[in-house]
């Protein structure tokens, strides 16, 4: 069974939803992402033997198909559209590797494109069961637990998971505060800079150079005055929340076999991906058990780990990341994370695992055969995880 690689990858800058990518579908983004990919690696489009696409908000109908042909690919390319709500780009990737580790291609591009801005808006059909008669049947959020629908599911999880693991509101929002300041320093330094593209405006007059939701400012006393989001709560707010955004992130995974034979360097190696489900009305605290298990089934501990991203859609994670796995703090989310840069849903599998890949050469840049993890935690309570060893 030949070993799967990562080659590289891009990202576009990131857009908080009804902002600079408001006139932008998932599929122009996400094409834009695409086709730079495709010129930076010199990849021949005949040799790609699919696309899959993580995305959660769009009109159904297979995007990831007419993302493929916005780019401007041949018909012949087959394209596969992924929803596992927050963890589709990773799991978008999980496919990939296991087709070429089945021997059914040796190159595909994984990731994901979202639009928030662009969402369909959702009604019940007035034969479903969860239909109001004579009500309001439009919806934003889509059902993750049996039961009545519930806008609010993913606040309360978080909000359960900050009682459950008696967390501090201070706490919380001074991670927020770090997501902002790492982002900004990122910024500033330019260190994200060979990784990320902007998308074609499609000759609208909007300029876009850098990620819309990254607040320099932001303070602390700020944060305090935010109300929390859920009623009769104390501990998610919209401080220490990620916003809901636009963006798209790809990467080329490919056979090691591939990758000799055209002399493509090779940034990684794809270890290990899996997945696991917990709780759904807990749904950030399944990034503990997922993690546990990835190290486990590779005989790995915290301490071998040089490297970790974590999907920072709420600052929850970043405590049961740092206390209840024990990760250091300066090995985790070095650049920042998703209360920063915001978590385009789809896409955001293939923007933690761009920024594993970073970080891995920030703190290890002389060294080789360094692992590094990155972690999603998805609506409906299920963790994925994903093992890298840079090469």
């Amino acid at each position: 069974m030949d070993k799967v690689c990562i080659v590289g990858g891009l990202r576009s800058f990131i857009g908080v939803e009804k902002g600079m990518y408001k006139h932008l579908t998932a599929e122009e983004i996400g094409a834009d992402v695409l086709r730079a990919l495709l010129n930076k690696y010199k990849i021949s489009e005949n040799d790609i033997d699919g696309i899959i696409v993580g995305n959660s908000v769009g009109g159904c109908g297979n995007p990831a198909r007419l993302l493929t042909l916005e780019a401007g690919l041949p018909e012949n390319i087959p394209a596969l559209t992924v929803d596992t709500q927050c963890g589709s780009g990773l799991e978008a990737m999980a496919i990939a590797a296991a087709k070429i580790e089945a021997g059914l291609g040796d190159l595909f591009i994984a990731g994901g494109a979202e639009s928030c801005s662009t969402k369909p808006i959702r009604t019940r059909n007035e034969n479903h069961p969860d239909y109001i008669k004579d009500g309001n049947n439009v919806y934003n959020v889509a059902k993750f637990v049996p039961g009545s629908p519930d806008e609010l599911t993913m606040f309360r999880g978080a909000e359960r998971v900050a009682v459950k693991w008696n967390m501090d509101k201070e706490e919380l929002d001074a991670w927020a505060l770090r997501s902002h300041r790492l982002a900004t320093q990122t910024r500033d330094e330019g260190l994200l800079n060979d990784i990320i593209i902007a998308p074609n405006m499609r000759n609208r007059d909007e300029e876009v150079n850098a990620d819309e939701t990254v607040r320099p400012k932001i303070s602390e006393k700020l944060l305090k005055r935010l109300q929390p989001l859920v009623p009769n709560g104390k501990y998610v707010t919209a401080g220490n929340a990620c916003l809901t955004q636009d963006g798209a992130a790809f990467v080329i995974i490919c056979s090691k076999k591939y990758a000799e034979e055209h002399n493509l360097k090779i940034e990684a190696e794809l270890v290990d991906v899996l997945s696991v489900g917990v709780d759904p009305n807990c749904s950030p605290a399944s990034t503990v058990p997922v993690v546990e298990k990835l190290l486990e089934r590779n005989a790995l501990k915290v301490q071998d780990i040089t490297a970790w991203e974590f999907n920072e859609a709420f600052a929850v994670i970043d405590v049961l990341a740092t206390k209840e796995l024990g990760i250091p703090e300066s090995r985790y989310n070095i650049f920042g994370g998703a209360i920063a840069y915001g978590h385009p849903y789809g896409a955001s599998g293939g923007i933690i695992t761009l920024h594993l890949l970073k970080a891995l050469d920030r703190l290890e840049a002389a060294h080789k055969n360094s692992y590094g993890v990155c972690s999603i935690a998805a609506a409906g309570g299920i963790g994925t995880a994903m093992l890298i060893r840079k090469v």
